[in-house]
Order: structure tokens, then sequence, then C-alpha cells
């Protein structure tokens, strides 16, 4: 909220990539980093806190995608972390339980 008790819009991408990195690197300074440098779980535990502290940081437009997937490609493209993300594998649905299946195959 503004203060006149309003709502405020979320930030731009763009606007909120420039806050972003400058709050990394704030924040990677103070940390016990891998001598090869951050990675994906550094640039998660920054997300987190950035979480866990509500921070204004994250409130940016992400049109329905996942907040620390946008932050940690940033981070990637800005050269910050040096990593690859590596998306998660598809979890496929398995097959009905066999109650939900035998009670199917009763109704018919």
């Amino acid at each position: 909220m503004d203060f006149h008790g309003r709502e405020c819009a979320p930030m731009k991408q763009l606007e909120a990539k420039a806050l972003i990195l400058e709050e990394w690197d704030r924040w990677i300074a103070k940390q016990a980093v891998d001598p090869s440098g951050p990675t994906g779980k550094d640039s998660l535990k920054f997300f987190f806190e950035l979480e866990d502290t509500k921070s204004p940081l994250l409130d940016f437009q992400s049109r329905g995608h996942d907040k620390w997937r946008i932050i940690h490609a940033w981070l990637l493209s800005a050269e910050r972390v040096n990593d690859v993300w590596v998306p998660a594998p598809r979890i496929v649905p398995s097959r009905k339980p066999r109650a939900m299946r035998d009670k199917f195959r009763a109704k018919m």
C-alpha cells in the first residue's frame, strides 16, 4: 500500500530486476559461499529470506510464473550465479488407486 492506504501496483519486471540484483550483491557479500561461486542453492536461500521478511522486492509482475525461477534466471543472466537451472522432471500422474477403479467398474 502507498502512503494514502491504496494498493500499489506490482513493479514491472525490469524495475524489479535491477533492485533484486542490487539486493543480491549486498546479500551475497555477507554469505559464506562455495569457492566455485554462488549456485542455485544460494539463490534459493536468498529468495526464501526475501519471502520470510515479506520483502517488497517480491512484489513484481510474474504473469503466473514462479518468482524464484524468474529471480534465478535474472541472477544467471547477470552472471551472479554459475549453475544452469535444470527443470524438474515432469511428474506423471499414476494410475487411479485400485479402490477407485473397482468403484468405477461397479457402477457400470
